[in-house]
């Protein structure tokens, strides 16, 4: 288990302002323009808050690794020209669910904690 620091982008005053296990992370995406920082951390059992930090998105999948790039699906249509990125644990997967009836088909990813996210169809390798 590593416990890796990152600076909190609600208040950025000091290095190590959060420090999160690697392992706990659900999924890790780019900050939405009207929230604070660039990069959100999802982990297990948090429900649908994330942890914003000032470190770029590239950064922060680097530094925790295992993480497998997909398409986010909206049931409301894609914010902007495309999905958004999402890099997915693949280890704290549960199980996953095809809809590809849907156009554009998806998958429902659910987490070992019940959190259910949804991905653009084909799946990344390794999921």
């Amino acid at each position: 288990m590593a416990i890796l620091s990152f600076n909190n982008a609600s208040d950025a005053a000091t290095r190590d302002d959060v420090r999160i296990n690697s392992l706990a992370v659900r999924f890790v995406e780019a900050s939405r323009p009207e929230q604070k920082g660039q990069t959100t951390i999802h982990l297990i059992g948090q429900g649908e808050v994330g942890i914003s930090v000032v470190e770029p998105v590239d950064e922060v999948i680097a530094a925790i690794g295992g993480l497998a790039a997909a398409g986010r699906h909206y049931l409301a249509g894609a914010l902007g020209p495309g999905a958004s990125t999402v890099y997915v644990a693949v280890a704290n997967i549960s199980y996953l669910r095809p809809n590809k009836k849907a156009k554009p088909g998806f998958w429902h990813v659910y987490f070992v904690d019940g959190y259910e996210l949804r991905v653009l169809d084909p799946l990344p390798p390794g999921m």
